[in-house]
């Protein structure tokens, strides 16, 4: 039985460039070599790569992450070429990159979100007022489009509004004002799947009501566990059933992690979507994974086959 060809793409014009290449060191370590020809397709940060080297593959792992990696761009490229790929398509892609559409999306359907607005750069004057009127100290100002955190101020007064805001649209032409919670508890829940999902049980960031920013994520990483043992079952039931609802409203495929927030009262709310969460060995995903006895090296072959169905 021939091994299907493999591309490893990593790389790629994203701010998290240096993250995708730990993720694609991971997946190389640890993809099955039985099952499966490996090549290495590395994108640089300026976007340019061999793409020669698309021809002889069955399939693209996509070792990527953030803006023109995980928001369907490179899902429309690979689409146009006739490639297959690792994970959710063009639409669960964009949706689940820009803020605003995602969580307009989990608001149709009736999934718990904190209060947001989005506002255009255009809009810029009117933003501090309508952050005053609508919403209480803390706040985030976010990029609608951006990954890992960056450009994504947590603020607790008025004085650090407009430099929150004057760093989001480095980011991004449009950002998102989203109502904070004090002190929350960030649960993680990781699907895997096209159509008979497999749900993993809960993990948590332990954050201790931190920030969780580009910083504690990679430079001081926060501790994580999937020994959350003091969850009530309804309680780890509805997670799962949110999840589920997120995942397939959005209309992703193949994997992904649904992040939580849970506040003083035990209150329940959907954070986001990451259809190409970290993916080496030791990031929270695969750990998740775990907790319901897929292996690391397992549950790369699972993804790939996901991709070839």
């Amino acid at each position: 039985m021939s091994k299907i060809k493999v591309g490893i793409i990593f790389g790629g014009e994203s701010f998290e460039h240096q993250v995708s290449k730990m993720t694609a060191r991971s997946i190389i370590e640890h993809i099955d070599r039985a099952l499966f020809d490996v090549s290495e397709i590395y994108i640089d940060p300026n976007g340019k790569f061999d793409d020669d080297l698309l021809n002889d593959i069955d399939v693209a792992f996509l070792a990527v992450h953030g803006p023109n990696c995980e928001d369907g761009k490179l899902q429309q490229f690979l689409e146009n070429r006739r490639i297959k790929y690792t994970g959710s398509g063009i639409e669960a892609s964009k949706i689940n990159m820009s803020k605003s559409l995602m969580h307009n999306t989990f608001k149709k359907a009736g999934l718990p979100v904190v209060k947001y607005r989005a506002f255009n750069k255009n809009e810029f004057d009117i933003i501090a007022d309508k952050a005053i009127n609508d919403f209480k100290f803390p706040i985030f100002i976010k990029p609608d489009n951006a990954g890992s955190s960056v450009g994504i101020s947590k603020i607790d007064n008025m004085e650090e509004l407009e430099p929150a805001i004057k760093e989001a649209f480095k980011r991004d032409n449009r950002i998102v004002v989203e109502q904070g919670i004090e002190n929350p508890r960030e649960i993680e829940i990781g699907v895997l799947g096209n159509n008979d999902l497999i749900i993993s049980e809960p993990g948590e960031v332990l954050s201790k009501g931190q920030f969780y920013s580009y910083e504690n994520k990679y430079l001081n990483p926060f501790e994580t566990t999937t020994k959350v043992i003091d969850l009530h079952p309804e309680q780890v039931k509805v997670l799962k059933q949110v999840a589920v609802s997120a995942y397939t409203s959005t209309h992703c495929r193949g994997y992904a992690r649904v992040d939580f927030l849970m506040d003083k009262n035990n209150k329940i709310f959907i954070s986001e979507i990451n259809t190409l969460p970290g993916f080496t060995s030791i990031s929270m995903f695969p750990k998740l994974m775990e907790t319901v006895n897929i292996t690391y090296k397992d549950l790369i072959t699972k993804i790939i086959y996901l991709s070839l169905e």
